[in-house]
């Protein structure tokens, strides 16, 4: 809009009066709130009201305005040919926006729903009228000064009065954003409070639960201890130490026998190139060379016999080559000889070794493997549940330090929206 409005004078300052203070609890918040928003709502219904009526008064003396300024003929006759167009079409449009913008129906005003509405109506009909006179303000200014004086004067008074109303609505949206933000600290509040009595009563229950797991691990502990305090347990531990003292047995039987089985090796390992042996045999010839100790059994003595005899007969008939043919000979009838010793050993020892192991029957280890398991998972259930509880703790100090902050921020925002100091009382 340019029109050349004067400016504003410098209002009055008042004296600044001390807040009157009052304590309120965080139940009652709510109602102050809505009771802050219900008194702003009708105060600014009131004032817009008489707003409105100047408004339209101006409006009126405006029309009437331009309603002269029709009938005037601004001695156009008398001008250039070109300023004449130019003044002749300024003067219509500006009265023909002023008519029509005058008699637009002002919105009554009986709530504050009706307070935004009339600004917006008001609002556009001022500017309407404002941006036509700025188009032609030369020629109004110059040709019409005696009507763009008055027209000037009460468009601004007019623009002023609901620049107010603006005013009053911007400042109870200011106002509603801030009831926003108080009842989400509210609710911040509320949930934090219900979230310290969850956290305290699962607290408790972890406690009664830990005490209940401490009490189920010292009787699991005394079931354990009781089962390795009885005789069959001691016999079972007895049993498993001469187990485990055979294995230096077994390791000294199979040594022996891998040492013996080493020597020949060299004419095995070529037998089974030039050997006709069938799949069986065959198989049996490479896990002699490989583990000898695994394949003596007795079931299995005729066959390596007969492998060890026909290897034999290779290295005499220069079939199986080797390096010297005697000494070979020889390891392997040594090691026919020794054979029918090693299976014994092996029968002997695995004999012995199953007589040990079928005593290991005479205590239920699996009852004893159950309860360290159980103890075990008791111990670790209970190691949750501590973490739970510390976990717990650190978010209650956090929570409970947020509490009071937030009260400082609620009690902030109350008293920016109220003539009246508040002071937030806790507990």
């Amino acid at each position: 809009m340019v029109f050349g409005w004067g400016k504003k004078k410098s209002e009055k300052q008042e004296p600044e009066i001390a807040p009157q203070k009052k304590q309120i609890t965080l139940d009652v918040i709510h109602d102050v709130v809505n009771e802050i928003q219900t008194i702003r709502r009708k105060t600014i219904t009131a004032e817009t009201k008489t707003f409105r009526n100047k408004i339209k008064s101006s409006s009126e003396t405006i029309l009437h305005i331009a309603i002269d300024l029709e009938r005037d003929t601004l001695k156009v006759d008398d001008m250039d040919i070109h300023l004449r167009r130019l003044v002749e079409r300024g003067k219509k449009e500006v009265i023909s926006i002023i008519k029509k913008e005058s008699i637009v129906e002002l919105p009554e005003i009986n709530s504050y729903e009706d307070v935004e509405n009339f600004n917006m109506v008001a609002g556009r009909m001022l500017k309407k009228i404002g941006d036509a006179l700025g188009r032609h303000s030369v020629p109004i200014n110059v040709f019409a000064k005696k009507y763009a004086s008055k027209l000037r004067d009460d468009l601004k008074t007019m623009t002023e009065r609901n620049d107010e109303i603006t005013t009053l609505v911007s400042n109870y949206a200011d106002l509603e954003t801030k009831t926003e933000q108080i009842t989400d600290t509210m609710n911040k509040i509320t949930q934090s409070k219900k979230l310290i009595i969850n956290l305290g009563e699962e607290k408790e229950i972890n406690k009664k639960n830990i005490k209940n797991l401490e009490n189920q691990i010292i009787n699991d502990q005394q079931d354990i201890e009781s089962i390795k305090n009885s005789d069959d347990y001691k016999k079972f531990l007895e049993i498993n130490v001469k187990l485990n003292s055979m294995s230096d047995e077994r390791n000294k039987i199979k040594n022996e026998i891998e040492e013996q089985f080493t020597k020949i090796s060299r004419p095995l390992n070529k037998y089974v190139y030039v050997s006709s042996l069938d799949k069986p045999q065959k198989k049996l010839l490479e896990n002699l060379i490989a583990r000898p100790y695994d394949v003596l059994i007795d079931v299995n003595r005729q066959n390596i016999v007969q492998i060890l005899e026909s290897t034999k007969n290779g290295v005499r008939s220069g079939s199986v080559s080797v390096k010297d043919s005697n000494k070979s000979l020889s390891q392997i009838d040594e090691t026919l000889s020794l054979l029918t010793g090693f299976i014994e050993k092996i029968s002997v020892f695995h004999k012995s070794k199953n007589d040990i192991e079928n005593k290991l029957s005479v205590f239920n280890n699996e009852e004893l493997q159950q309860k360290e398991s159980i103890l075990i998972k008791h111990e670790n259930d209970k190691s949750v549940l501590e973490s739970k509880i510390k976990s717990a703790d650190k978010e209650l100090v956090d929570t409970t330090e947020l509490i009071p902050k937030w009260i400082k921020s609620l009690e902030s925002t109350l008293n920016e929206i109220s003539a009246v100091q508040y002071i937030i009382r806790v507990g």
